[in-house]
């Protein structure tokens, strides 16, 4: 229900409460969060000192918590997750990637889409989610004026970039 929510608020171009973000701050808390939820997946970082952004904080937060936890539902125990952020002239990045099963190009097109679920085949160690994860994290970014990729083959895992522009 809270994600359905937040998607109609967003629908409804509520504000963001815009600040600057200390990007490598939040990142390690997000990490160290996960670290609690989902002991059973090592996560390893490579955050890089002072990344900053312009943006709403708690949304932000929200969208890497919710990429941590897709990474921890949809690969097995013991699958290791690597978060990482930096930043280039263009703005600033963080990077979520696990070596999971990975997705198919189908699913890659459609993972943004509110509702859609990958195959049930595809590894899933939790109850089964609405769909509205990687929705929200579309719009969130969206929001931010950046965007959110992924790239995957099956077998090999999948990395999930976010990208604030400068």
């Amino acid at each position: 229900v809270e994600d359905l929510l937040m998607l109609a608020r967003m629908d409804q171009s509520r504000e963001l409460v815009m600040t600057d973000v200390d990007l490598s701050g939040l990142i390690k808390e997000a990490v160290s969060s996960a670290h609690a939820a989902g002991p059973d997946h090592p996560i390893t970082s490579d955050i890089a000192h002072d990344v900053r952004t312009v943006g709403d904080a708690d949304k932000i937060y929200q969208v890497v918590t919710n990429l941590l936890a897709n990474a921890r539902a949809h690969t097995p125990a013991g699958t290791t997750i690597h978060v990482a952020t930096y930043s280039t002239e263009d703005g600033s990045y963080v990077t979520v990637a696990d070596n999971g099963p990975g997705l198919s190009a189908e699913d890659q097109m459609h993972i943004f889409e509110r509702f859609y679920r990958v195959d049930t085949s595809r590894q899933r160690s939790s109850n089964d989610g609405s769909g509205l994860g990687l929705s929200i994290v579309d719009e969130v970014m969206k929001a931010h004026g950046g965007t959110v990729s992924v790239v995957s083959e099956p077998g090999k895992g999948a990395t999930f970039t976010l990208h604030f522009k400068s």
